[in-house]
């Protein structure tokens, strides 16, 4: 089974237009080096600000912001 919803796979779908499964071993290694150095696939989608409460709580994710003191 092949999770489809992994941000290599929308590296994938948004370079090659196929799921990282269905690339070749060049292309999956292409994947992984933009997914690891181009910082508009480390930032999390949940980052968004677009997110409304409601689908934050959906996900099961917080609704609040933490700060730690440093």
């Amino acid at each position: 089974m092949n999770n489809l919803n992994t941000t290599i796979d929308k590296v994938a779908m948004s370079e090659f237009d196929m799921h990282y499964y269905q690339l070749g071993d060049n292309e999956k290694q292409w994947c992984h080096d933009e997914m690891v150095n181009n910082p508009k696939w480390l930032k999390k989608d949940w980052e968004d600000p677009l997110w409304s409460v409601a689908e934050k709580w959906k996900a099961g994710l917080p609704i609040y912001k933490t700060y730690i003191n440093k």
